[in-house]
């Protein structure tokens, strides 16, 4: 009977299972367009429809451990990384943040 139980809750994950996109805000410090960009990001993570479906990470390139992110883009921040680590799939958004492009290029990831 336990078997049976563990069976059904196991398929049954499988079918609520929800697709995930990562993104990965490189900012640094004394960075306006850094803020107003985390600014926005909260407000997209907060939308119904990206509710546990969005893996949020900050990563500072002023740390000596990012220097590999330093080095690609000291000049260039904020960057977001917009990916589906299933298919590869890439997209990066540099400088300004626009709330419906980035939301459809996380929809079609999702």
């Amino acid at each position: 009977m336990l078997k049976l139980f563990y069976r059904g809750f196991s398929s049954s994950a499988r079918a609520f299972d929800r697709h995930v996109v990562y993104l990965t805000l490189f900012s640094k410090n004394q960075c306006g367009l850094c803020d107003n960009f985390k600014n926005s990001m909260r407000t997209l993570l907060a939308k119904e429809e990206f509710v546990d479906r969005l893996h949020y990470r900050i990563v500072d390139i002023d740390e000596p451990r990012n220097k590999e992110w330093w080095d690609n883009y000291c000049f260039d921040v904020p960057v977001l990384h917009i990916e589906d680590a299933n298919s590869e799939s890439l997209y990066k958004v540099f400088h300004r943040f626009n709330d419906k492009d980035v939301s459809n290029k996380i929809k079609l990831l999702l």
